[in-house]
């Protein structure tokens, strides 16, 4: 099997934008470098609102976010057939209460923000929250993929994974993507911080 894939697009996590480590930079400096399209759900880009409104984070860390995000020309973008991103949402908040333990009404931001990647074909969702970028968040991709896959035939066909900076840096090279260093980096870490 072939590990190395193209990589067509990627998209942001709140965490990666507001993240205070010069890797994210980096990887920025990377994603605009070589043109790598880039994406960021209405989600996140309402979670920034929310936690600058909310004063959760300072107007300097908000602006240090947007400045990232219009740096790599990332396209806002939504789901927006309601049914389905309701039954695919559903079908996240049960995987993820199934594999993480969590309760639903905790993780329905996150399951926003992975159906709508999967849905425009995102391969890589970059995030600086474990709980996100752990094997068992993989589970939970998969299981939303194969019961999409009848109604959107692009999210069968994304690779779809959830990774950190530090991970993007050691797998990433000229427009592609090694999954085979992505997978070793990956670990089983639940959402409420237990490592399995």
């Amino acid at each position: 099997m072939n590990d190395i894939h193209y990589l067509r697009s990627l998209s942001f996590d709140t965490s990666f934008l507001l993240k205070k480590n010069p890797l994210v930079d980096k990887v920025i400096k990377i994603l605009n470098k070589d043109n790598i399209k880039c994406y960021i759900t209405s989600t996140v880009v309402s979670e920034l609102e929310q936690l600058k409104i909310w004063g959760r984070i300072s107007l300097l860390d908000y602006k240090l976010a947007i400045k990232r995000w219009k740096r790599t020309r990332a396209n806002v973008v939504d789901f927006k057939n309601r049914f389905l991103k309701n039954e695919f949402g559903k079908t996240c908040m049960r995987s993820m209460e199934e594999n993480h333990g969590v309760n639903p009404k905790d993780i329905v931001n996150d399951c926003n923000i992975l159906i709508t990647s999967l849905k425009n074909g995102v391969d890589i969702f970059l995030s600086e929250d474990y709980h996100f970028t752990s094997r068992i968040t993989k589970k939970v991709i998969d299981k939303i993929k194969n019961n999409a896959c009848r109604e959107y035939h692009l999210m069968c066909n994304t690779l779809l994974y959830n990774i950190d900076s530090k991970t993007f840096l050691l797998a990433y090279s000229g427009g592609k993507i090694d999954t085979e260093i992505i997978e070793k980096n990956m670990i089983s870490i639940k959402k409420p911080t237990k490592r399995l």
